[in-house]
């Protein structure tokens, strides 16, 4: 259950580093696209706002898994969601990342954590139920 928490929480705090994304400057990003090797997007209103909100739902994301990390064998079936949404989520940065051609490290970490993280919450759940 301790190794459950913790992949939890750990989820938890990177998702929610969302909330800090979204309170940056446009210039920020842009330039943290050109680091990446990246064309930064046009800095019309529109681009930014949708920016904005999609940082703004990974922090909800973060709340999600707080909530699930404090008491996880209460909510069984949104643990199982959150270790598929993991497993989708990396699967889907892997093969968006491809897809676009983006350099392999701008998206590696993303899919890495998904995957791993996703299969962990499976791992443990399961340990964990069988402890009960």
């Amino acid at each position: 259950m301790k190794q459950l928490k913790i992949i939890l929480w750990i989820c938890g705090v990177c998702w929610m580093l969302g909330f800090v994304f979204a309170a940056l400057p446009w210039e920020v990003f842009t330039a943290l696209c050109k680091w990446m090797g990246i064309h930064p997007p046009e800095g019309k209103g529109i681009t930014i706002l949708m920016f904005r909100l999609a940082c703004i739902s990974f922090g909800m994301i973060g709340i999600f898994f707080v909530i699930l990390a404090r008491n996880p064998l209460k909510h069984d079936a949104m643990l199982r969601l959150a270790a598929y949404g993991l497993l989708c989520y990396g699967l889907c940065c892997l093969l968006g990342g491809i897809r676009y051609e983006l350099p392999s490290w701008a998206y590696a970490g993303d899919a890495i954590f998904g995957i791993v993280a996703g299969v962990l919450l499976l791992i443990f759940r399961k340990q964990a139920m069988m402890n009960i």
